[in-house]
């Protein structure tokens, strides 16, 4: 992550490096013009002569390109359920820990080999935008203790955010604007400016500042009707948004860098560019509710729009994925800075979402480069891989213990499970996915084979989203493999033991585990249960699976039955007992219970309960399982027994079933 001291030996790998198409497939160029077949295969590459134009050194390709079997779902869910726990206590750690001011937001817990003891202002944001998702979840949960916990801590970040955007700092000197100090991207953990050498500015942080801020407001004001704090934040916003508007078009020549997220490259960056478009319509919407500024909503708009014309250009038609970086020079290979941009920028505009076809085919091919590359992953070809930032990456992470090169990315892999449930629960969601040349190669690999032009529905629909859940997994299913017993997650493994290394505990490596566990619960929640898309319809007709290559009909079972006394039991006690797409018929006939739950609350609608249960409970002895107001159909939907007692009679309505 903090690689910009080798900036230059990255870019002299890089420059050689370019995709040639041969024999239909994809080859990325693994050397330099001068490579000799000895340092070639020195380098953990292939060497074979071509004659076409193509690389004679370039990266193994993998030897198994199918697609992994999706993992069992309770052991991944068992797994994740501890790990989030554990990654929500670091990610806390990292919030203004001792030896810092209030406010501020650690990289990592490392100050030496490498040091990653500053406040960064992307990192920060994300970090925080996590904080504000906890947060919502607390509120929502009616838990008054965490939501204040969160609140304070996004506060703090707030204004400690406020203080920095009004000091002097070095991107200053560079753009000679004084307003520019919102694009300095490192500070040291007194919140003084960091003067050292570094790749600025960086013009991603204020979008994701503003994105992170609005999603805290959404839910505070919501909680609290409090809107005048949220006027208050006005003049912050502003100074954020009105640097997008000032630099989202610079040329990002030596006069007015823009480097990546990356640290290493100045240019125009697709990443930067998402996350500016998301940050000026949360601004949008800001000026829109709590400080009305029709001038700035139309110039914020106008700006987006800009935004999204310049990404549209960082499509290569010839590759067939996203290129990051307008001036391609330094990089050339698919980088996780578009699965990473996506998810960072979802919303229900959906724009450049995971379902997008250029969004799509570009992390597919990403992660298929990564399934030749590493040894960990070549010795587990069968599975997901661990994945990196780019190919060409030289950044070891530096350490100084682990020198065998760069490593696989935790955040990243763990991102890949995180944009794959999303693009699951967006495909359901819609009803439909329409095939493209671009995504139908990417679907067939997920289990449809459809023509260009067509839309996938009903079954077949069901079936793609089933495997794009289940990819999800196989990475959460690989990266617990190389995690083993130890929680700690460090910033890279590596890439050819496995072990860790780079910054211990690295803040972002939370982050990231945690809205993949955020994504699945939501994937579970709208999937689980459901026999095909939502449209309500009593039949559907749709494409089987490739290898009949025949049509069937689906008959939907038009609502579920009442829920049986032995599956009365609270929903945190439900064991898992079917796949996405199962059918209450199907549920039942495996002798499970089936109880749709109401949109938002996470956990399996066909389940077992590990014990035949009863509602026959004494009044004294009733466990209460709701709260004061609850309804009938409110505590039914939890798994809960519900019976009403007499005037005077003192005791709960909503109370837990007990083992019969």
């Amino acid at each position: 992550m903090r690689s910009f001291i080798l900036l230059s030996a990255a870019i002299a790998l890089a420059q050689a490096s370019i995709i040639y198409r041969r024999d239909s497939c994809t080859v990325l160029d693994c050397g330099t013009v001068a490579s000799s077949q000895s340092s070639c295969i020195a380098a953990g590459c292939c060497w074979t002569p071509a004659y076409d134009g193509g690389a004679w050194c370039y990266y193994p390709t993998p030897t198994n390109t199918t697609r992994p079997t999706a993992p069992d779902r309770s052991t991944i869910a068992a797994w994740l359920s501890s790990q989030y726990s554990y990654s929500v206590t670091q990610l806390l750690n990292a919030l203004s820990p001792s030896g810092t001011v209030a406010g501020v937001v650690v990289a990592a817990q490392s100050q030496s080999n490498p040091d990653y003891w500053y406040h960064w202002s992307r990192d920060g944001a994300l970090t925080m935008d996590v904080v504000a998702k906890l947060y919502a979840k607390a509120v929502a949960a009616g838990d008054s203790t965490n939501a204040n916990v969160y609140k304070t801590k996004i506060q703090s970040w707030i204004i400690f955010e406020a203080g920095l955007a009004s000091r002097t700092n070095p991107t200053v000197s560079i753009t000679g604007n004084s307003a520019d100090n919102v694009g300095e991207p490192k500070f040291n953990v007194d919140g003084s400016a960091f003067t050292g050498a570094w790749g600025r500015p960086q013009n991603d942080g204020p979008g994701l500042r503003v994105r992170t801020i609005m999603r805290f407001l959404d839910s505070y004001v919501s909680a609290t009707g409090d809107t005048t704090y949220a006027a208050s934040l006005s003049s912050q916003i502003q100074k954020d948004l009105d640097y997008i508007v000032r630099n989202y078009a610079n040329t990002c020549t030596s006069g007015t860098p823009c480097f990546d997220l990356w640290e290493e490259k100045s240019a125009q960056h697709w990443y930067t560019q998402i996350v500016q478009r998301r940050g000026l319509l949360a601004g949008k919407s800001y000026f829109s509710k709590w400080s009305s500024n029709p001038t700035l909503v139309s110039s914020y708009q106008a700006v987006s729009s800009s935004l999204e014309t310049m990404m549209a250009s960082h499509w290569n038609s010839t590759a067939g994925y996203i290129n990051e970086m307008k001036d391609i020079t330094g990089r050339k290979s698919p980088d996780t800075a578009i699965m990473l941009g996506s998810i960072h920028s979802f919303d229900s505009d959906n724009y450049n979402s995971p379902t997008n076809d250029q969004v799509l085919r570009t992390v597919w091919h990403y992660a298929r480069y990564f399934k030749g590359h590493f040894t960990i992953n070549q010795n587990r070809a069968s599975y997901a891989p661990l994945v990196g930032r780019y190919m060409e990456d030289v950044y070891n992470g530096g350490d100084g213990v682990n020198n065998d090169g760069a490593g696989p990315w935790l955040l990243a892999t763990a991102g890949m499970a995180e944009f794959y449930y999303v693009a699951a629960t967006s495909l359901f969601q819609a009803g439909s996915a329409s095939v493209t040349a671009n995504n139908q190669d990417v679907y067939q690999y997920f289990g449809v084979i459809a023509n260009v032009g067509s839309t996938i529905t009903g079954s077949s629909l069901v079936t793609l989203v089933n495997n794009l859940f289940g990819e999800g997994d196989a990475y959460l299913q690989t990266l617990s493999y190389w995690m083993g017993s130890s929680q700690m997650m460090s910033e890279q493994f590596n890439p050819k033991t496995g072990a860790r290394q780079g910054a211990p505990h690295l803040t972002w490596s939370y982050a990231s585990l945690i809205t993949a566990k955020f994504a699945r619960d939501t994937a579970l929640t709208i999937l689980s249960g459901n026999s095909t898309t939502p449209t309500n319809s009593a039949t559907m007709t749709a494409t089987t699976t490739p290898a009949s290559k025949t049509t069937t009909t689906t008959t939907v079972s038009p609502s579920p039955t009442a829920v049986t006394t032995k599956c009365n039991v609270a929903v945190s006690s439900r064991i898992d007992c079917g796949v996405i797409g199962i059918t209450e018929a199907q549920c039942e006939a495996k002798g499970c219970c089936w109880n749709p739950l109401p949109s938002g609350t996470s956990g399996p609608w066909c389940f077992n309960t590990g014990a035949v249960t009863t509602c026959s409970v004494a009044v004294s002895s009733r466990v209460d399982c709701g709260v004061v107001g609850t309804t009938e159909a409110q505590c039914g939907a939890k798994g809960c027994c519900w019976s009403p007692l007499a005037s005077g009679v003192s005791g709960a309505w909503c109370f837990n079933a007990v083992p019969a």
